[in-house]
């Protein structure tokens, strides 16, 4: 790689490259700066005309992300204990900036967890998933199933104020998938970079996605119910359970109050689910996830001949001076929100492309 090429407002700048050529663009861009440039599949740049430079197939696939459902609870809390005032104008930003609120200086998360499913647990939900845990997880203890966080304040700030209470506080039992094994892919549609890429996340394509968030969700029900905040369930943003199941909402906490001991918390007894129930769960959750943000693996490090775009030193193979330094060369992901490995990746970058100049860079 010799140049790099940059558009705005309709002129194009070009800069030349004595030594090496990196691309930092993320999981979504790296892979189309590739492909327009004649690196990825050649199906795909034949198809529109561009010159194949290096022919990898790996460019653009492995898309992962981790999958998100947020599920709302009314609380006992006050308002200066969540976010949600602020959040639905209740609380004026500009005033509590004015004052020096300390509502300003908290992100809104106290408590978080990675979880890791029972034996029993993993064997209600089939064997085919059994096989998958027995495989990647029950060995690795350090691995979690899924990451969960008590978020304090509503996605939706309409969910605030339900069935004419008023003003409510909220807590969110935030749950994602550590490990998915669904995956996607992007790639370019035109020459054109303003051109919009065809995008398919992947998001469920594999059963065992689904399993996960649906015992995360029983878990998750189970967790919250049994804190002394616990105000009762908000229908809006829960599965809507069959009249007469036994899995039906409850909007106020369980009967006889505060848990006084863990022991009390222990004897409440839990909520059972039937297939149908499952069957709603399911239908929830594949209407109602998100995106968290953490896209990755799209320029898999790895053996060229197993779809890898980088060898360990961040070369793009069949190319001379052209590294990548994004979360794109992740080959598999994160028990963990992608901040930290991002700097982790960029740091490592620094010294190996340091290393390479002749610079001495402490790693």
């Amino acid at each position: 790689a010799t140049t790099a090429a940059a558009g705005e407002q309709g002129k194009t700048h070009t800069v030349k490259a004595n030594k090496l050529v990196v691309i930092s663009a993320g999981a979504l861009g790296t892979p189309q700066i590739l492909e327009r440039s004649g690196v990825g599949s050649a199906a795909i740049l034949d198809k529109l005309g561009i010159p194949v430079v290096s022919d990898l197939p790996g460019v653009g696939e492995e898309y992962q992300d981790h999958h998100l459902i947020g599920y709302p609870y009314k609380t006992t809390l006050a308002p200066d204990q969540t976010l949600d005032g602020l959040l639905s104008g209740r609380l004026d930003f500009a005033k509590a900036l004015e004052e020096k609120d300390p509502i300003l200086g908290w992100n809104g998360i106290d408590v978080a967890a990675k979880l890791r499913p029972t034996e029993d647990e993993v064997g209600e939900l089939g064997p085919e998933f059994k096989q998958l845990w027995d495989r990647d997880f029950k060995k690795q203890t350090d691995r979690p199933l899924m990451l969960m966080a008590a978020v304090n304040y509503s996605f939706d700030p309409e969910t605030t104020s339900e069935a004419g209470d008023g003003p409510c506080q909220c807590i969110n039992m935030c749950c994602y998938t550590a490990y998915p094994y669904s995956r996607g892919n992007i790639h370019i549609t035109s020459r054109d970079p303003a051109a919009s890429p065809s995008f398919n996340t992947g998001f469920l394509s594999h059963p065992a996605d689904v399993k996960k968030l649906l015992w995360a969700y029983k878990k998750q029900r189970e967790i919250f119910r049994r804190t002394n905040c616990y105000d009762g369930e908000m229908a809006v943003g829960h599965p809507q359970f069959g009249e007469g199941s036994k899995a039906a909402l409850s909007d106020k906490k369980p009967a006889g109050g505060l848990f006084a001991s863990l022991e009390d918390r222990r004897r409440l007894p839990p909520i059972e689910y039937d297939a149908e129930d499952d069957a709603v769960i399911e239908h929830w959750i594949r209407g109602h996830m998100n995106t968290t943000w953490h896209s990755l693996g799209t320029c898999k490090m790895a053996p060229r001949e197993n779809k890898g775009v980088v060898d360990k030193d961040l070369n793009v193979y069949g190319t001379e001076g052209l590294k990548l330094a994004d979360l794109s060369i992740c080959p598999e992901n994160v028990g963990a929100n992608t901040n930290n490995t991002a700097l982790i990746v960029g740091e490592k970058a620094a010294w190996i492309i340091g290393r390479e100049l002749g610079l001495s860079i402490s790693p």
